[in-house]
C-alpha cells in the first residue's frame, strides 16, 4: 500500500511539475505537502518496525519488507534518509550498548577510558562487532539485494554498517587512537586492521556467494567494501606518526646511549630531543628503566641482551650489537605497523649511518697511532690491533648480516605494504576491470617479477652504500697496520745482512747454502697477527648459547670476508713493504761489495801502471773507464757465480745475499702475495750470484 501510495505520490509531482502555473494546482500544494509527510511518517514508521522485527530473529519476512521500504525510499528519492534510519535503529543501539558495557569492564579493571583500553577489551569489542556483522548485517544486506535490482542500496556494507560502526567507535573511545601506551596503542592499532580486513572479506565473500548461487548481488557489490572512503577516514584517526615518534626515540636510546663524546656529530641527534649519555627510560625490548637498584638491574639487563646478540650474530663489539638491537626492534612484530613501512626503513638507513659514522671515527682515531708502537703491540698482541681488528671485523659481518635481514625480513614486510597500496592505486587504473575478471598478460607477470627483484636489490644497494666509506676506512687502516708491522719487522735489517754476511770475512768459512736465520723472522709479526686474530671465532663466539634468528645464517659468510679480506690486504701490503726494505738493504750492500772491489783493483793496477811500459797509459784509460762501471754496478760484469766454486770473501757474501732474497721472494710467494717492483729487479740483477 505504501509503495503504491508512493509511486502515485510520484506521479503527481511529475504532472504538478508540468503544471505548476495553474491556479488550482497551487491551491493545492498545501494538501500535497501534508500528503508526502504523512506518507513519510508512516514509512519510516513501517521501516523501524520492521527492524525491531528483524532483530526479534524474524529474518524472513522483515527482510523482504525491509527491502520493500527501501525501494519506496528509492521511488521517493529518499534513499539517504532510509540508510540513516538504519543506522539509527539498527547499528547504533547495538554500539552504544556495547562500549558502554565494555567500557565499564575497562574502568574496573583499573585503566582510564580511551588511553588505557585493554587490548584484551578492544579484542572483545570487535569480536562482538563482527559476530554482529555476520548474524545481522550480511543476511539483512543479502535478503534487501535479492529484492532489489537497483544498484542504489550496493553500498549497504559501508554506507549503513561501517559507517555507524566507526562513527561510534571514534565518538566513544577517542584516545584509543593516540599512541600513549606505545605497546596497547600497537595492539589496539592491529586489532582495528582485522576489524577493517574482517568487514571486507565478509561481505566479499557473501557478494560471492550470491553470485555462485545465480542471485542478484547488486553491480560492483564484490568491491564496493573495499573501495568505501569510510575505512581511509577511520584509518586517518590513528595517530601513527607520534607512534613512530616514541619507536624512533627508543631506537635510537638503544645506540645513542653507547655513542659518549661522539654523540654530538652523530647523524641521529638531529632536533635534541634524544637521551644520549643517560639511561634511556624504556629498552627495546619493552622494559623499563628506573633509579638505585632497579636501574643497575637494568643495565645488567642490557649488558646480558648485548651479550646475547654478539654471540647471536658473530659479533665482537657493542657498536654493532646495538645497531642489530635497533634495527630489529624497529622490525619486531610487537612494533612495525605497515603504514610505516617506509619511515622504519629510513630510521633503518639512520641506524646504519649512525654505525658507520661512529665505528669510522674510532678505525681513524686507532689507526693514526705511532706507526712503531702500534706495529709493537701487533707483535706482542696488545689491545690497540685487537680492537681495530674487532671493529673491521663487524663492519664485514654486520654488512653481511644486514643484506641477509633486508631480503628476508624487511623487503617481505614493505612489499606487503606496497602491494596494499598498489591494490588500491590499481582499482583506478585502466586494466583495472580487465584484472579482475583474471586477465593477466605474461609480460605483465614478468615485469611485477623484476619489478620485485629490483625493489629488493634498490634496499640492498641502500645499505651497502651507506657501509661504502667505513669499508674504505677499514682498507686505510689495514694498510696503516702493514706499514706499522713492515716499519717494526725491518727496523734494523741493514744491521742484519751486514751481520749475516760480515761471518765470511776473513774466516775462511764454507760457502753458504741455506738463507740467514733471521729472513723468517721478518714475516714473524704477520703470522702473529694472523695466528691471534684471523683465526676462526665463530665456534667460540657460540659456544655458550645464542644462535637463531634471522641474520645468524649469514655470519659466517661476513667472517669469511673479513679473514679473506683483511689477510688479503695485510699481507699484499707487509709483503711489498719488506720487498721493498729487503731490496734497498740487499742493494746498499752488494753496492758496498763493488764499491770494495773496485778500489782494491784500482789500487793494484796503479802499481802495476807505474813502471812505465809501452802502451801503459792506454791501458790505464780502459782500466779506469772498467772500474767506474765496475764500481756503479750491484754485480760487476766479470762476476758470474753459477756453477762456480766459490773461494773469495766477496762471492761467498754474495751467494749469501741471493739466498736471503731467494728466501724472501719464496716466503712471498707462500703467502699469495707479490713482491714490490724494486725487489723483482734486484731479483733479476743477482741471477748471476746464483748456484746455478
Amino acid at each position: 500500500c505504501l509503495e503504491r501510495a508512493a509511486v502515485d505520490l510520484g506521479q503527481i509531482r511529475y504532472f504538478v511539475s508540468k503544471g505548476s502555473d495553474y491556479p488550482f494546482v497551487q491551491m493545492a500544494a498545501n494538501k500535497m505537502q501534508a500528503i508526502e509527510e504523512t506518507l513519510h511518517r508512516a514509512l519510516e514508521v513501517f521501516l523501524r518496525s520492521q527492524i525491531a522485527r528483524y532483530l526479534g530473529g524474524q529474518h524472513m519476512d522483515s527482510g523482504s519488507l525491509i527491502a520493500c521500504c527501501l525501494r519506496t525510499y528509492s521511488t521517493l528519492e529518499e534513499d539517504e534518509r532510509a540508510e540513516e534510519i538504519m543506522r539509527n535503529q539498527l547499528v547504533r543501539p547495538f554500539m552504544l550498548d556495547l562500549l558502554d558495557d565494555k567500557m565499564s569492564q575497562n574502568q574496573l579493571s583499573g585503566t582510564g577510558k580511551g588511553m588505557g583500553l585493554d587490548p584484551k577489551v578492544f579484542e572483545s569489542i570487535v569480536h562482538q562487532i563482527l559476530e554482529f556483522v555476520r548474524n545481522v548485517a550480511v543476511p539483512l544486506t543479502n535478503a534487501i539485494h535479492n529484492e532489489l535490482s537497483s544498484p542504489i542500496y550496493q553500498h549497504l556494507g559501508t554506507r549503513v554498517f561501517w559507517q555507524e560502526i566507526s562513527a561510534s567507535t571514534i565518538s566513544a573511545l577517542p584516545l584509543v587512537f593516540v599512541p600513549g601506551i606505545p605497546d596497547r596503542f600497537h595492539k589496539n592499532y592491529l586489532t582495528a586492521r582485522h576489524l577493517m580486513d574482517e568487514f571486507s572479506r565478509i561481505f566479499t565473500l557473501a557478494a560471492a556467494d550470491m553470485q555462485a548461487n545465480g542471485e542478484n548481488s547488486g553491480a560492483g557489490t564484490k568491491t564496493s567494501v573495499l573501495d568505501s572512503s569510510c575505512f581511509a577516514e577511520f584509518s586517518r584517526k590513528w595517530q601513527l606518526s607520534a607512534y613512530f615518534s616514541i619507536c624512533k626515540k627508543h631506537a635510537l636510546s638503544a645506540i645513542l646511549k653507547d655513542s659518549g663524546a661522539g654523540q654530538q656529530s652523530s647523524p641521529l641527534k638531529d632536533d635534541g630531543a634524544y637521551p644520549g649519555s643517560k639511561y634511556f627510560s624504556e629498552l627495546p625490548d619493552g622494559r623499563k628503566g628506573g633509579n638505585g637498584d632497579e636501574q643497575h638491574a637494568n643495565a645488567k639487563m642490557e649488558k646480558d641482551k648485548l651479550d646475547t646478540l654478539k654471540r647471536q650474530y658473530l659479533l665482537r663489539r657493542d657498536w654493532a650489537a646495538r645497531a642489530v638491537w635497533a634495527i630489529e626492534y624497529c622490525w619486531s612484530s610487537e612494533i612495525y605497523l605497515e603504514p610505516l613501512g617506509t619511515s622504519f626503513w629510513h630510521l633503518t638507513l639512520q641506524i646504519v649511518s649512525w654505525y658507520e659514522q661512529m665505528t669510522d671515527e674510532r678505525i681513524s682515531q686507532l689507526a693514526v697511532k705511532d706507526s712503531s708502537e702500534l706495529a709493537k703491540n701487533n707483535t706482542t698482541g696488545g689491545p690497540e690491533i685487537g680492537e681495530l681488528l674487532d671493529y673491521i671485523h663487524d663492519m664485514y659481518v654486520l654488512r653481511h648480516q644486514l643484506v641477509a635481514y633486508a631480503k628476508s625480513v624487511i623487503f617481505k614486510k614493505l612489499s606487503q605494504s606496497t602491494e596494499a597500496d598498489a591494490v588500491i592505486n590499481h582499482r583506478n587504473s585502466p586494466n583495472a576491470a580487465a584484472d579482475r575478471e583474471g586477465v593477466a598478460t605474461a609480460d605483465a607477470e614478468a615485469e611485477a617479477e623484476a619489478a620485485v627483484s629490483r625493489d629488493a636489490e634498490n634496499l640492498v644497494t641502500d645499505i651497502v652504500q651507506r657501509l661504502e666509506p667505513l669499508e674504505r676506512t677499514c682498507s686505510y687502516a689495514l694498510k696503516t697496520m702493514g706499514t706499522a708491522v713492515v716499519a717494526s719487522s725491518c727496523n734494523n735489517l741493514g744491521s742484519q745482512i751486514r751481520r749475516a754476511t760480515s761471518q765470511f770475512r776473513h774466516t775462511n768459512r764454507e760457502p753458504p747454502t741455506t738463507p740467514s736465520p733471521f729472513i723468517s723472522k721478518l714475516f714473524s709479526a704477520l703470522r702473529s697477527i694472523e695466528s691471534q686474530f684471523l683465526t676462526t671465532q665463530s665456534d667460540n663466539n657460540n659456544s655458550d648459547g645464542g644462535g637463531g634468528g634471522e641474520m645468524d645464517s649469514s655470519g659466517m659468510a661476513g667472517e669469511q670476508e673479513f679473514r679473506d679480506r683483511t689477510r688479503a690486504m695485510l699481507r699484499a701490503e707487509t709483503c711489498a713493504g719488506i720487498s721493498q726494505e729487503m731490496a734497498k738493504a740487499c742493494t746498499e750492500a752488494l753496492a758496498t761489495i763493488s764499491k770494495t772491489e773496485a778500489s782494491l783493483q784500482r789500487l793494484r793496477k796503479t802499481r802495476v801502471y807505474a813502471g812505465g811500459s809501452s802502451g801503459a797509459a792506454s791501458d790505464r784509460e780502459r782500466s779506469k773507464k772498467q772500474q767506474a762501471l765496475d764500481e756503479n754496478a750491484l754485480v760487476p760484469a766479470d762476476v758470474d757465480l753459477r756453477g762456480k766454486k766459490l773461494s773469495s770473501d766477496n762471492d761467498k757474501i754474495r751467494r749469501q745475499i741471493w739466498l736471503d732474497v731467494t728466501e724472501v721472494g719464496r716466503i712471498i710467494g707462500d703467502h699469495g702475495a707479490h713482491a714490490h717492483d724494486e725487489y723483482n729487479d734486484l731479483v733479476d740483477t743477482i741471477a748471476p750470484l746464483g748456484p746455478a
